[in-house]
C-alpha cells in the first residue's frame, strides 16, 4: 500500500485541493482497511486504519476523525488490544461518531468482554440491539448472541437462554439454520443450567434444533448437533428421543473427517442410552466397541466408564460372572487414571455383584473400599455413602440374625428389588465429543 503524502502546516493553511487530496486518500485507505478486515487480515487493517487516523486530524470536520477512531477501535479490539479498542472508540463517540445503527455500542460491548468486564459488555451489548433498526436483523441476532454469553458469565443462566432463544429466532427470519440451529441448542442447554426451568422451554428449543439439522450441510456441524440434542434429550429423561439422534449423528461419523474417538464418544453415549431404555443386549455391543476404539487411543478413564456400563448391562442380565470381570477391569482403569471417583464406583459395582451371588464376605469388603475411595475423592453429595451404609447395615442385620441356609437367596432377592440395585451402581456420564462454543 502506497504510504500517505506527509501533510505539514494548519488546516487553515493548506490550499483546498490539498485537503481534497487528503480525504480522498483517507478515504481509499477506510475502504481498504474494510477489505482487509472482511477478509481477516486484522493487521493489515489495522496499519490502514491507523494511516486513515493520522490524515483525518489533518481536515476540518470532526466526523471523520470519529469514522476513522472508529474504525481504528474494531481493529484494535480484533488484533486482542482492547483497551486501545475502547479508548478509540469512546473518543468517536465525543466527536459524534453515528450511533444510530448500534455498531458503535456493538463494538463498545465487545471491548469489555475481552476485558472480562461481563456486566458492562452486556450493557452495551443490550444497547445495541435497541438501536439496530428492524432491517438489521442478523446483526441484531449476533449482538444477542453476544449478550447470551455475557450473562453465562455472570450467572444469569436463564436470561442467557431467553437470549439465545430469541437469537435463534433472529436468526431464522433471515434464513439462516446452522446459526438459527446452534442458537437454539444452547437455549435448551441453558435453560437446563437453569436454577428454575420449564420442561416445556427446554422441549421446545430441542425440537426446534432438530427440526433445523435436516437443512444442514454441513456435516460436522450435524454430528456436532446430534450428539449435543442426544445429550439434551438424555438429561430430560427422554431416552428414546437421545437413541435417535445418537443413531444419527454415528451415521455420519464416515468418510473425511472421520474421527475415532468421536465415534467411541458416540458409542458410549448410544449404550448408555440404552442401558436407560433397558436395551442391555444391544448395550453391550456399543459399549464393547466403544471400550476397544479407546483402548487403541490409549485413553484409559474413557475405556474404564466404558468396562463400568459393560458391568452395569451384564448386571441386569444376571450374567454376574461378567459384570465381576467387567468390574475389575474398570477399576483397575481407574486407577491407572487416577480416577478415585471412578474407583469408588467400580468398587461398588463389584460389592454389588458380589452381594447378587450371595459372597457377602467380598461384598462387605469392596463396599468399605468403595466407602474409602468416596472419601478420598471429595465427593460432595453424601448419597452414594448413604446407599453403600445402607447396604452394609442390611447384610450386617442379616448375618447377625438369619439361620437360614438357604437365605442367601432371599437377601439378594430383597436388596435386587430396592430402586438402586442391581449388579450396577448409579451409571458413567455420558460424554461430549469435545468441549465446544456452539455459536
Amino acid at each position: 500500500m502506497a504510504s500517505a503524502p506527509p501533510i505539514s502546516g494548519s488546516v487553515g493553511d493548506q490550499p483546498v485541493s490539498q485537503l481534497g487530496s487528503v480525504q480522498t486518500e483517507m478515504q481509499r485507505l477506510l475502504k481498504a482497511g474494510i477489505c482487509f478486515f472482511s477478509s481477516n487480515e486484522e493487521s493489515q487493517a489495522l496499519a490502514a486504519f491507523k494511516k486513515a487516523y493520522m490524515l483525518s486530524g489533518s481536515l476540518p470536520e470532526p466526523r471523520s476523525k470519529a469514522k476513522c477512531l472508529f474504525n481504528l477501535g474494531a481493529a484494535y479490539i480484533a488484533t486482542g488490544k482492547p483497551q486501545k479498542g475502547l479508548k478509540c472508540l469512546l473518543k468517536a463517540k465525543e466527536l459524534g461518531a453515528e450511533e444510530k445503527d448500534g455498531d458503535l455500542s456493538f463494538n463498545v460491548g465487545a471491548a469489555y468482554d475481552d476485558m472480562r468486564e461481563y456486566a458492562k459488555a452486556a450493557e452495551f451489548y443490550g444497547k445495541a440491539i435497541q438501536e439496530y433498526d428492524t432491517n438489521q436483523t442478523q446483526s441484531s441476532a449476533d449482538a444477542l448472541i453476544k449478550l447470551a454469553y455475557c450473562l453465562v458469565s455472570t450467572g444469569d443462566m436463564e436470561s442467557a437462554a431467553q437470549s439465545f432463544r430469541l437469537a435463534g429466532q433472529a436468526y431464522q427470519r433471515v434464513q439462516l439454520p446452522e446459526d438459527t440451529a446452534m442458537a437454539m441448542r444452547e437455549a435448551a442447554n441453558y435453560f437446563l443450567r437453569s436454577p428454575v426451568y420449564s420442561p416445556d422451554d427446554v422441549l421446545e428449543s430441542l425440537q426446534a434444533c432438530s427440526r433445523l439439522c435436516t437443512k444442514i450441510r454441513n456435516q460436522e456441524l450435524l454430528g456436532k448437533l446430534y450428539n449435543h440434542l442426544g445429550l439434551h434429550y438424555a438429561e430430560m429423561r427422554c431416552f428414546q428421543q437421545a437413541e435417535q439422534h445418537f443413531e444419527a449423528a454415528l451415521r455420519l461419523c464416515s468418510g473425511k473427517g472421520f474421527s475415532v474417538r468421536k465415534k467411541a464418544v458416540l458409542l458410549q453415549n448410544l449404550g448408555a442410552a440404552c442401558n436407560a431404555l433397558e436395551c442391555f443386549e444391544r448395550a453391550l455391543r456399543y459399549h464393547s466397541e466403544a471400550a476397544d476404539m479407546y483402548g487403541a487411543l490409549g485413553e484409559r478413564s474413557a475405556q474404564a466408564q466404558c468396562h463400568y456400563n459393560l458391568a452395569t448391562a451384564h448386571g441386569q442380565l444376571k450374567n454376574y460372572d461378567m459384570a465381576g470381570f467387567y468390574s475389575q477391569e474398570a477399576l483397575k482403569a481407574f486407577v491407572d487414571a487416577g480416577d478415585s471417583y471412578g474407583e469408588a464406583q467400580a468398587c461398588e459395582q463389584l460389592g454389588m455383584t458380589h452381594l447378587c451371588q450371595g459372597h457377602f464376605g467380598p461384598a462387605i469388603h469392596y463396599y468399605k473400599q468403595a466407602l474409602a475411595l468416596f472419601e478420598k475423592s471429595k465427593e460432595a453429595s453424601e448419597i452414594p455413602r448413604k446407599r453403600i451404609w445402607e447396604k452394609l447395615a442390611a447384610v450386617a442385620n442379616y448375618q447377625a440374625n438369619t439361620e437360614d441356609e438357604f437365605a442367601d437367596s432371599a437377601i439378594t432377592d430383597s436388596l435386587l428389588h430396592r430402586p438402586e440395585c442391581g449388579a450396577c451402581s448409579p451409571g458413567i456420564p455420558l460424554q461430549r465429543a469435545g468441549a465446544d462454543r456452539a455459536v
